[in-house]
């Protein structure tokens, strides 16, 4: 398995999601929540779409998340002024102030996570991670027609 790059993303993943759920554990937030705060701390206001679509999550996955947070006291919806049926999500008052501390936190693991690796290692991780996103949502191309656009820019 250790030759395996399905298993050893899953498990780094995995040793990821377990390092920053403990963090976030007593601000009582799981890190599938902290990409809904963040979006929300850095434009309030957002309807459920929108944050699927900036999160990149399925609507009924981020439905599940909303009701959890709105339960919580995490968020709170408004009724949006041009659309009756849309609701605008925000941050409660009290949630507010734990979104830079939950940044730190997830900063902090991160940075953990990438303690052994140059900046320049850093950098070529995200760049291979985009690669790796953008071959499976548009798997019609490849590098080689890539680089020929590329040319013809």
């Amino acid at each position: 398995m250790d030759k395996n790059l399905c298993y050893k993303l899953q498990y780094l993943a995995r040793l990821l999601i377990t390092d920053l759920n403990e963090e976030m554990k007593p601000y009582g937030v799981t890190q599938g929540q902290l990409p809904v705060l963040c979006c929300l701390w850095e434009d309030g206001g957002q309807t459920q779409s929108e944050l699927c679509e900036k999160i990149q999550v399925e609507q009924p996955t981020m439905a599940n998340t909303l009701r959890r947070m709105e339960r919580d006291g995490l968020i709170q919806r408004t009724p949006c002024d041009r659309d009756k049926r849309q609701f605008r999500i925000h941050l409660t008052e009290q949630t507010r102030p734990s979104v830079a501390a939950l940044q730190e936190k997830r900063d902090e693991v991160i940075a953990r996570m990438t303690r052994k690796m140059s900046p320049e290692d850093q950098d070529t991780l995200h760049q291979l991670i985009d690669r790796a996103i953008d071959a499976l949502k548009n798997p019609g191309t490849n590098m080689e027609s890539e680089g020929r656009k590329n040319e013809e820019l």
